[in-house]
């Protein structure tokens, strides 16, 4: 029987595609103040249990410490690709 070894995640808890993007993404600028992510129900429900997954992650941290008090997760938005991912983050 083959012993299966628990592998802590060092890149991303997950994330979703996203539908649309308002402005579009040909007509964004550096003068573009703010970006809308349109997602689907089942995709919004991927992102939630993604932001759930680093949250759940987070906590195991005691918050009295440096690396606690530091800790925070990422969002990180790949135009290219239209998807959004989570991941973990230290506040500097």
């Amino acid at each position: 029987m083959a012993t299966t070894e628990r592998r802590d995640k060092t890149f991303t808890f997950g994330g979703c595609t996203i539908s649309k993007t308002s402005p579009a993404r040909e007509k964004l600028t550096g003068q573009t103040k703010a970006l809308n992510l349109v997602v689907s129900f089942e995709e919004a429900l991927k992102l939630s249990l993604a932001l759930e997954e680093a949250v759940r992650d987070i906590n195991k941290l005691n918050r009295a410490t440096k690396a606690g008090k530091a800790a925070a997760v990422n969002l990180t938005v790949y135009l290219d690709k239209d998807r959004l991912v989570v991941n973990r983050a230290k506040l500097t």
